[in-house]
């Protein structure tokens, strides 16, 4: 009985047994794959069987786990060895959760006595990757693994952490995704304990870039290290024995050169533009929720040197969380000093740079020497709609553009832009002397202010500005004291205002410059003529003007050298050395064109002048002919009487005019004090052709004769008497010129360059009392420097009727 019941259980068992066997994989998959599911890990398939040495047999395996699959098949398990022939392995992007749970430190139970794990061929396929990559997996040490294949490395398994080292070239590179013209080795040492990984690297790789025929290659070697954190997702390198260099072909500069068809201007750019840099990393560099951290980097080439501290950058916010300090420099022998500092934060950008330069460049034709320029500027939305202000101090030694040099020039700038594109800026020069032409221009201030918008539409900006010169000289005149006070507005063409004051003098200027004209008014206003004797001293020094008005004003185009003037003088009194005028009065208008100035024919009157004789109502007509200034028909009233000259041109060419008298005054030529006892009665009139050489002036063969009857008496004259007491004998015949009737008087002038005036004198009269006819000829030679004087006889017949009595006796009939 109890034989049978046991065969039965044991037939039973067998049974169960072989039932198991048969349905082995949904048994297995039943029973296994729930317990896989609480740790994240799907089983979707399993075939297995045991072979005749009772190793088990895996036909297949497929594994999931986050999105990534695993296949395994042809593996073969024994108490030595785990051996899977083939493997699959297809990765996934995961998707982020918010809820995963954080990283911990490993803590593995390592089995002492297992088997070896051996994977023949693992291929691993992901969609970022150019190509699957092939590897197989050797544990010839319990824990130490080897791997070979596209991928080479060595792992060591300890309960807390995983170490190792990986190599990375060129054909794993190109594999994970294809680089042109990258090459790159790397000895890669690792440990991982769960949470952080570190990472030490031997690095020698090289990158050649082509950018529209520029060569550029980019070098690294050295060794970097970093640190990776699973949880806090931050990852610390340290590239400070990194090497890293930047090499640029020449071809390179020819691109750059084709920003202008200047060859001086393309080998300045080349010599600016270095081709070599070196790129020194900091001991710090940190990445940390797509944000990149790093204390300072610096680019640095043979003359110049960009340093960037304190770089905070988001790049998927970019350009918004970009935070950073920059400092550029550049020296070599065209510019001796060039510094830019500026720290970024928030769009906004403030900073401050410092410029020296020995000269300009050779491609500017302006000589400029000992140039320097420092200031601070901030610009807020840099990367959109740029905006800010700028204050910036200029310092030039010597400026030279063409005929203006400029010697020691500073210069204050500030600018402002606002968010609306409007624009205010204010410039304060001052320079010691400008030289333009044959014009020199000391102590020279100016205050410039301008605004407007720069936005959409026409442009309009507004300018003021104050200038200030001590002295303007030139051969032809000095000025001193200048101010001038102008507005402008600047749109399709600059329309100006000029307020111009020269110590007293104002005058106003407008003026309107476009492309195709430049018209101009010119107004000196109403005002106190004597306010230019500094000017007129400077032509004439013994002149002085003291009363009167003047006014002014000239319009025409400055590109056309073309102008309409007037000028009007009123009241005008003025004195040069003896000479006193008193209410000159004239409204002249002309024309400029070409280098000409036509006046045409303008009456002027003057109501007096003081010349030894006092000449009164002097009439006549000035003109201007080819810059030529000609009076003509000049009248006027002089002793009693008038006098004409006919034409006198202001010029230094050789002339001819006549100067006629009527109706003198005989008494008044005499002008002898009342108590000498001569006098004359009567008129005169005459012609005197003057001429005008470069030798001076000359009166040749002048005529004076009598108007009608004169009278000449002479009473107690002391110096007649003392003739006649002298030389009793002549007594009689002197006595006839003490009360002669003068029918005829003659003179004959003539006047040397040298100012030697002869006269030739004859008298012809009549002596009443003694019924006696009298004819009286005398010579009469000095020198002289005004015709009028040439006209007071008075001391001159004395001394003749002295002279010729007293030795040759008398010529009367």
């Amino acid at each position: 009985m109890f034989k049978r019941v046991g065969w039965s259980l044991l037939l039973l068992l067998l049974s169960v047994l072989t039932l198991g066997y048969v349905f082995r994989m949904p048994i297995t998959l039943h029973f296994v794959a729930p317990s896989l599911q609480d740790s994240g890990v799907e089983l979707h398939c399993l075939d297995w069987s045991l072979t005749t040495n009772l190793e088990l047999h895996v036909q297949r395996a497929c594994i999931g786990y986050q999105g990534q699959q695993l296949e395994l098949a042809d593996i073969t398990v024994n108490t030595k060895q785990v051996i899977i022939n083939r493997a699959n392995l297809r990765l996934a992007t995961p998707a982020s959760s918010a809820g995963s749970s954080a990283a911990t430190k490993l803590a593995l139970t390592l089995i002492e006595n297992r088997p070896l794990l051996t994977v023949n061929r693992l291929v691993i396929s992901h969609p970022q990757l150019a190509k699957s990559l092939a590897i197989s997996v050797h544990e010839p040490i319990l824990n130490q693994f080897a791997v070979s294949g596209d991928i080479t490395a060595r792992a060591s398994l300890f309960t807390d952490h995983v170490t190792g080292q990986v190599k990375l070239d060129n054909e794993l590179v190109s594999k994970v995704k294809h680089i042109a013209r990258l090459n790159i080795n790397s000895q890669n040492r690792f440990s991982f304990d769960g949470v952080g990984l570190t990472l030490d690297s031997q690095i020698d790789g090289q990158y050649a870039a082509e950018l529209e025929s520029c060569a550029i290659t980019f070098k690294v070697n050295g060794n970097v290290s970093s640190q990776y954190d699973l949880n806090t997702k931050r990852l610390t390198l340290d590239g400070q024995q990194l090497i890293s260099s930047l090499a640029a072909q020449e071809n390179c500069l020819q691109q750059i050169a084709k920003l202008t068809t200047d060859t001086k201007q393309q080998q300045f750019i080349a010599k600016q533009t270095p081709l070599h840099w070196q790129l020194q990393l900091p001991a710090q560099i940190l990445w940390q929720d797509n944000t990149l951290q790093l204390d300072t980097v610096n680019f640095v080439a043979a003359t110049s040197e960009l340093k960037v501290n304190n770089l905070n950058v988001n790049i998927n916010d970019l350009p918004n969380s970009l935070k950073a300090e920059l400092a550029f420099s550049l020296q070599n022998d065209e510019i001796k000093k060039f510094n830019l500092a500026a720290q970024i934060a928030a769009h906004e950008a403030i900073g401050k740079y410092q410029l020296d330069l020995v000269q300009l460049p050779d491609f500017i034709v302006e000589d400029a020497k000992k140039l320097t320029s420092n200031g601070e500027f901030t610009v807020n939305d840099i990367f959109t709609a740029a905006h800010g202000r700028l204050s910036a101090q200029f310092a030039i030694g010597k400026l030279t553009i063409n005929e203006l040099a400029v010697n020691r020039y500073h210069g204050t700038l500030t600018a402002q832009i606002n968010e609306q594109r409007y624009l205010t800026a204010a410039l304060d020069s001052q320079i010691d002397t400008l030289n333009v032409s044959d014009y020199k221009l000391t102590q020279l201030t100016n205050n410039l202010n301008a605004s407007g918008s720069l936005g959409l539409g026409e442009l309009f900006i507004d300018i003021t500005s104050e200038t200030t010169l001590a002295a303007l000289q030139s051969e032809l005149i000095n000025l001193n004291n200048i101010k001038v006070s102008s507005r402008a507005m600047q749109s399709r063409a600059l329309q100006a205002s000029h307020q111009v004051m020269i110590d007293d003098i104002e005058v106003i200027v407008t003026h309107h410059m476009s492309s195709t004209a430049h018209p101009v008014d010119v107004i000196i206003p109403e005002q106190s003529i004597a306010r230019f004797n500094p000017i007129l001293h400077q032509f004439a020094p013994l002149a002085t003007l003291t009363d009167g008005t003047v006014s002014a004003q000239v319009k025409g185009d400055i590109n056309l050298l073309a102008a309409e003037m007037t000028l009007q003088l009123n009241g005008v009194n003025g004195l040069y050395n003896d000479y006193l005028i008193n209410g000159f009065n004239s409204q002249l208008a002309g024309r400029y064109d070409s280098g000409q100035l036509n006046v045409k024919p303008t009456k002027f009157d003057i109501n007096e002048l003081r010349a030894g004789a006092i000449v009164e109502n002097i009439t006549g007509f000035l003109q201007l002919q080819d810059n030529e200034a000609v009076l003509t028909t000049l009248n006027g009233e002089v002793m009693g009487g008038s006098f004409t000259l006919d034409k006198y041109r202001v010029t230094g060419q050789a002339q001819q005019a006549l100067l006629t008298f009527k109706n003198i005054d005989a008494s008044k030529v005499i002008t002898l004090d009342e108590k000498s006892g001569v006098s004359l009665t009567g008129r005169v009139a005459g012609t005197l052709p003057v001429y005008f050489t470069d030798s001076g002036i000359e009166v040749k063969d002048g005529q004076l004769t009598n108007q009608g009857a004169a009278k000449l008496l002479i009473t107690n004259n002391a110096a007649f008497n003392a003739v006649k007491a002298q030389q009793q004998e002549l007594g009689p015949i002197l006595g006839l010129l003490e009360d002669l009737d003068i029918q005829s008087i003659k003179s004959s002038v003539n006047l040397k360059p040298d100012g030697w005036m002869t006269l030739g004198v004859n008298l012809q009269g009549y002596n009443k009392p003694q019924a006696q006819q009298v004819n009286f000829n005398y010579n009469h030679e000095e020198n002289v420097f005004t015709l009028l004087r040439a006209l007071r006889l008075s001391d001159e017949i004395t001394q003749k009727v002295e002279q010729e009595y007293s030795t040759k006796g008398s010529n009367n009939d």
